[in-house]
């Protein structure tokens, strides 16, 4: 409970600037304005932490559990907000993906060798916070030093930062409703089913959720690239969108068939023979890859680089209600299946709407030929 709720405190702070600072960035025209959107997107994040602080002390006050592990909570919050404060915008912004990941990734290795070393019983659980949040502190430093070094450090203004908050809030809204419907599932499920039922769900959910989380970052270090083609050659951002959009579909249907067929040897490898009733949905979650690849291409890498943040998100919307009322209805009788089924559908909802997004807009690149285009 701890660790959701600092997800969501995470997912607060971040705000969606992932997607609209980085594509600011991008569309900058000089220094003293990637300065300026620097200082503003800063003076926000600080904002959302007090928001996110003072949330955290009213569940403390009222939610007997936090209560009770008062430390393992304020860790687990302020290292989700630790986290969030990496400048991961600024560097898409000025193509420095690589080094902004490879940032990412080598805090959370190390957070991860650290909880091997040091977190043995179930009284260590505050530990896995406090190396999570040092990592995300050590980064966050590395790359303000790597940033500031490049730009000059403005003071965040009130106004400024309450400005920057109103022009993202489509994409807060949009990000938001996408997490609850990507990652609320297994807690939907517990409203209807057993403890147990819901084990046996988020177990096949976890291993399917990482591995289709392969597809997301070859979108996400293509958005802003993306972004700046549609800015400077629109012939050449189809184009682009049309190889990664083919690429990531064929990784998405490997994806599938590897799970579908192989889900037998990798739940009893992972999760381990107790739990062969989580075949089933691991079986059904796995049709859902190429369907993913299809919106993060479509969906994050092509209508968030043109602008059309509020079609996608209103798309997002429709199949979180789509998610929510099949739940409701199938997760009662048919449990975690019903619940797997669900998602899927929800899922196919997302494609449908992105496709028909596209196509009431003439922007389906699979469908622009170069006649259509003008630069």
């Amino acid at each position: 409970m701890a660790q959701a709720f600092a997800m969501y405190g995470g997912l607060i702070v971040d705000y969606g600037f992932i997607y609209s600072a980085t594509r600011q960035v991008v569309n900058a025209s000089s220094r003293q304005e990637i300065e300026s959107i620097v200082a503003g997107v800063f003076g926000a994040k600080l904002l959302l932490a007090a928001i996110v602080a003072l949330s955290a002390i009213i569940a403390y006050r009222f939610v007997p559990l936090f209560h009770e592990h008062a430390l393992l909570f304020s860790i687990a919050v302020a290292s989700e907000v630790i986290k969030a404060f990496l400048p991961t915008f600024y560097f898409f912004g000025v193509r420095r993906v690589a080094f902004s990941s490879t940032l990412d990734i080598v805090s959370r290795l190390a957070a991860a060798i650290g909880i091997f070393i040091f977190v043995h019983l179930p009284q260590d659980g505050w530990k896995v916070f406090v190396l999570q949040g040092a990592g995300g502190l050590l980064a966050f430093a590395i790359g303000s030093t790597v940033m500031y070094s490049r730009c000059k450090f403005l003071l965040p203004r009130l106004r400024q930062s309450i400005q920057v908050l109103r022009d993202t809030g489509a994409m807060f809204l949009f990000r938001s409703a996408y997490h609850i419907f990507s990652l609320g599932n297994a807690f939907v499920l517990g409203l209807f089913a057993t403890a147990q039922d819901v084990g046996y769900y988020a177990g096949a959910e976890k291993i399917n959720s990482a591995a289709v989380g392969l597809l997301s970052p070859l979108s996400t270090a293509l958005y802003p690239h993306s972004a700046a083609l549609i800015k400077d050659s629109f012939k050449e951002a189809v184009k682009l969108t049309k190889t990664s959009l083919y690429v990531m579909c064929a990784v998405g249907a490997a994806l599938t068939l590897c799970m579908w067929f192989g889900s037998g040897l990798v739940i009893h490898i992972i999760l381990g023979a107790k739990y062969q009733s989580s075949i089933a949905p691991f079986k059904v979650l796995s049709l859902r890859a190429p369907m993913l690849a299809w919106t993060n291409v479509l969906g994050f890498q092509w209508l968030l680089a043109l602008g059309l943040e509020k079609s996608f998100q209103q798309v997002t919307m429709i199949a979180l209600i789509v998610n929510f009322s099949l739940a409701a209805i199938l997760a009662p009788q048919f449990s975690f299946l019903g619940m797997s089924w669900a998602v899927i559908t929800s899922q196919a909802v997302m494609v449908i709407g992105v496709y028909f997004v596209l196509r009431r807009r003439n922007l389906n690149p699979l469908g622009i030929t170069s006649d259509l285009i003008r630069v």
